[in-house]
């Protein structure tokens, strides 16, 4: 019996001193392992911490992309869309391009003349919508269709008063037209026949002092839709950066609440943070917006030596 027990010994003993050098050999072989696992568990905690769906306009992780660079730091790619009662879900990171500005209501021409002034309305007005959909495309496909729908709506606004104005335009060139006949006519009929004429002139001027007065409320019309439209752009890029602001706000909090979590980063390193296309707007593209950390600060934050918002402004910000 003891040698048996001798045996099984010799056996044993042999593997399971293999099996130590096998795990230790592995743990060597991927010397970043924890660093790994904690990234992964800092992202799922950003994730559950950002959200707060009991707000008036809450913040939504699309997705969180994580690396670690030695020597400097890990770094996190954080992709956001917003959701707000009002707009329902929404990116503020899709680009539209602006809508055409109205030009002023023109001067009555002379009748040769009216139809340049149609032109100008078509040269002015006249928008690609295809070549408008590839660049919305290229710019962002989140939110695509409740910006489409913004867009189209105020598309038809001016569409409508482009096409008044035009029909304005064509009104006052038949008047002018026959203010001229009448004219023409008054200074060749005889007596009985410029008394007629003279009545017909007179219902023609009425009638070109009323056009004229449909023509000035179009015009203000027109201003009011200019400004409306100014008035919603302004309130959206309000609405964006505040969006971003308070977001930023939110991930220094989770660092600083949950920071120390990244054990394996060494405390001479930075935590980096991209928030992707939350930045400002470039040409048809928004810049990144990036925060840089440091381990140190983090940690102190951590510790209740400085506030969440003496951290974020300690980092290093800027976009790309």
């Amino acid at each position: 019996m003891k040698k048996l027990n001798a045996f099984t010994s010799a056996i044993i003993l042999p593997c399971l001193l293999m099996s130590g050098l096998g795990v230790t050999a592995e743990q060597n072989n991927d010397p970043y392992g924890d660093m790994h696992k904690q990234l992964s568990i800092m992202g799922d905690i950003i994730k559950s911490s950002v959200s707060d769906k009991s707000a008036e306009q809450h913040s939504t992780i699309k997705s969180i992309e994580s690396s670690y660079l030695r020597g400097q730091g890990v770094v996190f790619i954080i992709h956001s869309a917003n959701s707000n009662r009002q707009w329902g879900n929404y990116s503020f990171n899709f680009s539209m391009p602006d809508m055409p500005k109205m030009p002023s209501m023109p001067e009555m021409p002379i009748a040769p003349l009216a139809p340049e002034v149609n032109k100008d309305f078509h040269e002015n007005y006249d928008i690609d919508i295809n070549e408008t959909v590839t660049h919305a495309l290229e710019s962002a496909s989140v939110g695509y269709e409740k910006a489409m729908q913004m867009f189209e709506k105020n598309r038809d606004k001016t569409r409508e008063l482009r096409e008044e104005q035009r029909d304005l335009a064509y009104s006052l060139r038949d008047v002018e037209r026959e203010k001229r006949d009448v004219n023409y006519q008054l200074s060749r009929a005889s007596t009985e026949r410029k008394v007629e004429l003279k009545q017909d002139l007179d219902k023609l001027e009425k009638q070109e002092i009323k056009l004229r007065e449909q023509q000035q409320k179009i015009t203000q019309l027109t201003r009011n839709v200019e400004a409306e439209q100014k008035a919603e752009q302004a309130q959206k890029i309000k609405e964006r950066t505040n969006y971003y602001q308070q977001l930023s706000l939110k991930l220094t909090e989770t660092l600083c609440l949950y920071g120390n979590g990244l054990k394996a980063l060494p405390t001479n390193e930075h935590v980096s943070v991209i928030l992707k296309s939350a930045g400002d707007k470039s040409f048809r593209r928004y810049k990144d917006s990036v925060l840089v950390f440091s381990k140190e600060d983090i940690s102190r934050c951590s510790a209740d030596t400085i506030t969440a918002k003496m951290l974020m402004d300690k980092a290093q910000a800027y976009q790309f």
